[in-house]
């Protein structure tokens, strides 16, 4: 007795035990277990073997679609297929895909762990996987980074911030940025093998059609700088403040050093009878060690620094070991009644250079630890005129300690100018 839909619904009700074999499609079986369990089972005969496959539970598979699965099963057979083994390498495909499969979360930590070490900003790595966290991994996280697509990356960039308006447009720095971030770990994947589409968080030729330019939503604005005819007084009042960060903000005035140079500064790296400072690369932005010539002026500032045992650093913090923290020389220079920034006094030294000093361009970009000129000029050039740059150096720290009343009525000579 062949199949019918009432029957297998009323076999199906009864739950009775049993095979029911279906008078449509050969080897096609309705097999009950109980009132709650029945599937489809497929038999056939292959080199005089009997062989079963299931097609899936009766409950979920109406007979008409029970019947187009064997069927299709069936002609794998009459080809000499045999529908357990292609199975079997399906899964097997399954399998291997899925555990191929990278998210997005995977891929970006993967990508931090890689470069970490090469860059020099603590706070830089910290900052990569923070920003992420924050305003992409709810939107693609959990997503699989060869199916991230166009949509997914817009739906990251014009999210809703809480004081209105879409992330790109609210905060462009921090979403360019983040932008720039996904880019690269997308990128990764696609070296790594996890993803073969191109990107879709590249800029050029890409994004840039869909969204306004960073610098037009909002145009760059430069870390604020003192002038530097306001230097000496800033310099005059931090003279006073004997606290660890203001030494500290001194030295970074003296010297036109990175925040971050002059805070992770060593006991090692310091000749005082040479008086010379040499920065190693691992801790250089350019990863090429620097040599700092230290004024007298600095190296007085260095003698009387206080000293903590077992703490290798210049400029002490208040966790034992540690070095002083970033914004607490930020508040050292408040106390001065400066509201321009730390790394702006750089600027303040590269513009009195240029304005009060003859000394060529490439020795004030050099004392700044920039790079000058192309690659060649660069591996031609292996030394890196630190008597020039000394003399340089003598003269700011010499400008920067001159009372703002005497260096308002003296004109100074610069003797030392290269002409």
């Amino acid at each position: 007795m062949g199949l019918s839909v009432k029957r297998v619904e009323k076999l199906l009700r009864a739950g009775v035990p049993g095979r029911h074999t279906d008078g449509d499609v050969k080897g096609l079986m309705l097999c009950v277990e109980s009132k709650t369990s029945a599937h489809w089972l497929l038999r056939w005969q292959r080199d005089g073997r009997v062989r079963h496959m299931g097609l899936g539970s009766a409950r979920d598979l109406p007979l008409a679609a029970a019947r187009e699965k064997a069927r299709e099963q069936r002609e794998r057979i009459a080809r000499d297929i045999d529908p357990l083994a292609l199975k079997r390498s399906e899964r097997a495909a399954r399998m291997a895909a899925e555990a191929k499969q990278v998210t997005f979360k995977q891929a970006a930590e993967r990508y931090h762990e890689a470069h970490e070490k090469g860059w020099t900003s603590t706070t830089y790595a910290d900052e990569f996987l923070a920003s992420l966290e924050r305003w992409a991994y709810r939107h693609i996280g959990s997503l699989d980074v060869a199916a991230i697509d166009k949509d997914a990356i817009l739906r990251v960039l014009e999210q809703q911030t809480r004081d209105g308006g879409t992330f790109w447009h609210k905060r462009v720095v921090t979403a360019d940025r983040v932008r720039n971030r996904i880019e690269r770990v997308i990128d990764f994947a696609k070296v790594r093998g996890w993803r073969t589409a191109d990107n879709p968080a590249r800029w050029r030729g890409y994004l840039e059609e869909a969204l306004p330019a960073p610098r037009k939503v909002a145009p760059v604005k430069h870390l604020r700088a003192l002038p530097y005819e306001d230097v000496p007084a800033v310099v005059a009042a931090l003279t006073a403040d004997e606290t660890v960060n203001g030494k500290a903000l001194r030295f970074i005035i003296l010297t036109a050093a990175r925040l971050g140079e002059a805070l992770g500064a060593r006991d090692d790296e310091i000749d005082l009878e040479a008086a010379e400072w040499v920065i190693p690369a691992s801790r250089m932005k350019g990863r090429r060690e620097h040599r700092v010539p230290l004024s007298p002026q600095a190296v007085e500032l260095l003698k009387g620094l206080y000293r903590e045992e077992n703490n290798p650093y210049l400029f002490v913090g208040r966790t034992p070991g540690t070095p002083t923290a970033n914004n607490t020389v930020l508040q050292a220079l408040r106390r001065a009644g400066c509201q321009a920034t730390v790394h702006g006094f750089r600027s303040s030294f590269s513009t009195w250079a240029s304005e009060r000093t003859n000394f060529p361009g490439i020795i004030v970009e050099l004392s700044l630890a920039h790079r000058v000129g192309c690659a060649v000029e660069n591996a031609y050039r292996r030394g890196d005129v630190i008597v020039k740059r000394r003399r340089l150096m003598e003269q700011w720290a010499k400008y920067c300690c001159t009372p703002p009343a005497a260096e308002a009525g003296t004109v100074l000579t610069m003797r030392g100018a290269v002409r």
